[in-house]
């Protein structure tokens, strides 16, 4: 399911370009509910392996799109201003499921496994229910206007959710190697993986409660927070861990806010619901990635290449805000040199204010 979900996410995307984003969705999320029907069928039934692999790759190319085409139809369904508390409320609502799911599919799974795909199939659609209908359809740009969907500053973006999720993953993967390292039993994982959900859980209220974007200084700070936390981690003692996971789970809701604010500043209407599957092609990269390294090396390994990404996509920031600000400054200096310097003066008031 998660090799056709980064296939699947942005061809599947593009389908729906200048559609109805809600009514996109939708029909997305019903592909997805009956294919893991399917599942559920074909595990019940004792049908052949590859069917069940089918029904589950069905299930997984639509789940990127649908991803998009959700944060999307937020853009129709709620004002800007109140656009940050939503999404800390989508965080905290994505991290109790992340919380609830596990247990709730062991239970269901105890009694039957295709009762327990079921369910979750059921669970999965409850958006498209209860999402309302709203007018989002998007005029399709004049083809000497359109615009790419990935620029450099949304691939920056795209970037540092990468590696935000890479970190993010290495603690939750490697939990039960960090408490195996403690000689401690592997179901003590719980406890770096619990800590984790639950300090991301109180930034996603806190972000909730406050409802403002961040400035360049503040996501600094926050990459640094996160940085530390880890680095905390790998001092190898009980307590520090802790406090570790504490720090990177309390900022990862904020970044993750902050890089959908930002793409969606950066991206055309038409092209939203595509860069916002990349977005979530790009956090499952990141989740890879750690998972192959764990799997490869160590978890003091993987943690170590975690900061690595962060400090440089921490550097890819700071590099983009200061190349910006000097070519502003030499556009503004070179005020009045005619039509030929239009387009970059609009590119660079573009950027100016996309980074506020």
């Amino acid at each position: 399911m998660t090799t056709a979900q980064l296939v699947g996410a942005l061809p599947i995307a593009r389908l729906g370009r200048g559609a109805n984003s809600i009514a996109f969705f939708k029909a997305l999320i019903f592909i997805r509910t009956a294919a893991l029907f399917a599942c559920a069928t074909a595990c019940g039934a004792g049908a052949p392996f590859a069917v069940f692999i089918a029904a589950a790759v069905a299930a997984g190319v639509v789940q990127g799109a649908a991803f998009g085409y959700l944060r999307d139809s937020a853009n129709y369904l709620v004002v800007q201003s109140q656009m940050t508390r939503a999404l800390a409320l989508a965080a905290f609502a994505s991290d109790l499921t992340f919380l609830v799911t596990p247990i709730l599919a062991a239970s269901l799974g105890s009694i039957s496994a295709s009762f327990s795909i079921a369910a979750i199939a059921i669970l999965g659609a409850a958006p498209a229910m209860i999402l309302p209908s709203a007018r989002s359809k998007v005029e399709p740009q004049a083809a000497e206007t359109r615009t790419k969907s990935l620029t450099p500053e949304v691939l920056l973006w795209l970037g540092c959710a990468c590696a935000s999720s890479a970190a993010i993953s290495g603690i939750e993967v490697g939990a039960v190697s960090l408490a195996m390292g403690f000689d401690l039993q592997g179901g003590y994982g719980a406890i770096f993986t619990g800590t984790l959900c639950a300090a991301s859980l109180v930034g996603s209220m806190g972000n909730g409660l406050l409802n403002k974007a961040y400035s360049k200084q503040q996501v600094a700070a926050m990459f640094l927070s996160i940085i530390i936390g880890i680095a905390l981690i790998l001092q190898h003692s009980f307590g520090l861990s802790i406090l570790g996971c504490a720090l990177v789970g309390i900022c990862a809701p904020s970044l993750g806010i902050h890089y959908s604010l930002q793409l969606n500043r950066l991206a055309t209407p038409e092209m939203r619901a595509e860069v916002f599957s990349v977005l979530k092609i790009s956090t499952s990269l990141g989740t890879i990635l750690a998972s192959a390294t764990l799997g490869w090396t160590s978890v003091t390994l993987t943690l170590t290449a975690s900061v690595w990404m962060l400090a440089c996509a921490l550097a890819a920031i700071l590099s983009k805000d200061f190349i910006i600000g000097r070519r502003l400054t030499e556009t503004h200096l070179s005020g009045g040199a005619g039509l030929a310097t239009a387009p970059a003066m609009t590119a660079g008031r573009r950027s100016e204010r996309n980074d506020r």
